[in-house]
Parts: structure tokens; sequence; C-alpha cells
């Protein structure tokens, strides 16, 4: 809130006279119309603020990818993550398995993505030594990965022979995560092997 001195009264007065017609404006100091000027716009600024903060937030409209399971089982394999995860008893046990006891009701991207996260520091730590980089994941892959780990019957597709003879040999089992000794997958190269779409 703008206090006044006793100062200030005679140059407001000065410009409230003047407003109404009357007095001169030329001796009027240019700070105090400065201070008089802002004073309704601070009040109006608090106001709206207060009014403002007083609702509740708009609705925002929320994009979710349409899910598809069929492409997330081949994500599965062509992205790497076969390697270190297990599903239908096929994977590495690096990770925890991603195997899906019963089918959802619905399914929800971002609790998968959450939960990915969680794992994150592990997880790109270990993509980065065994296969040279990090894996590049969109919210299409993400939706698409949540939706073949929640799908009993996609899994049921997934098999070892739908892996490839060459992958399969990129598994990772628990005495190497719990060793730590990754020489032999260091020197493998950086990046896996192809997998043929289907």
């Amino acid at each position: 809130m703008t206090r006044f001195n006793a100062a200030s009264v005679p140059v407001i007065s000065a410009l409230l006279l003047a407003a109404c017609g009357g007095g001169k404006t030329e001796a009027v100091d240019p700070v105090a119309e400065e201070v008089i000027a802002v004073i309704p716009e601070e009040i109006v600024e608090v106001e709206d603020t207060t009014a403002a903060l007083a609702q509740p937030p708009s609705a925002i409209t929320v994009e979710v990818p349409e899910v598809n399971a069929r492409r997330g089982r081949i994500l599965f394999t062509v992205k790497g993550c076969v390697i270190c995860h297990q599903v239908n008893g096929v994977g590495g046990t690096a990770a925890p398995t991603l195997s899906a006891s019963r089918q959802p009701d619905r399914i929800n991207p971002l609790t998968f993505t959450a939960r990915m996260w969680r794992g994150a520091a592990a997880m790109t730590q270990l993509q980065n030594i065994e296969l040279g980089y990090t894996i590049e994941l969109d919210d299409q892959d993400f939706a698409d990965l949540a939706a073949f780990a929640e799908s009993p019957e996609e899994q049921a597709l997934f098999t070892l022979d739908s892996v490839g003879e060459e992958m399969q040999t990129w598994f990772l089992n628990d005495r190497y995560w719990i060793t730590g000794n990754w020489e032999e997958y260091k020197s493998r190269g950086s990046r896996i092997p192809a997998v043929e779409a289907e």
C-alpha cells in the first residue's frame, strides 16, 4: 500500500483541482503524477490476483496417444528392452520382469512411464555400458510399451523364436548384474543387432 506524507497533500490537491478544470498544472511535480497514476493499477492488480487465486484453475486439454500393444511388443525387442527385462519367460533377468498377470480395465501410459522414471538412473547407466548409448523413446513408444506390458494376450505371442538368435546372446542375467562384471558386454560394440519388424 502506498503512503503519502504531509508534503504530498498540496500536490495531490493541485492535481485534483486540475482534473476538475481549475488551477494550473505547470508547477506539479512529475514524480507525484507517476505515484498517483500507479496507485489504482496496483490495487486492481492485487484484486485481480486475489480473485483469480480464489477460482479453480481452468481445464487443460490433455492429449494421450492411442496405445498399440502389438507395436509395443515389437518395440520391446527392437529397442533392446528384452536384453534386461523378461516377458512371458523370454529376456534378461537383470531388471524387473514386465509380465502381465491379467488384462486391466484400462491402461495409463503415465503410470508405466513413472515406473520407468524411478529406475531411470540405473537403466540408462546399464544401457550405456551394454549398448554404448541411451535408448531413445518418444511419447508414442512409451504408450505402446505400456500397452504391451499390460496385455497378457499380446505377451502370449512373445516367444524366444520371435526375438531372434543373435538378440538372445545379448540377454543379461543376474550374475552380471550382481558382480558388476561388464567387460564382456563393453566389448560388443555400440549398437544392438537389428530385428526385423513384423
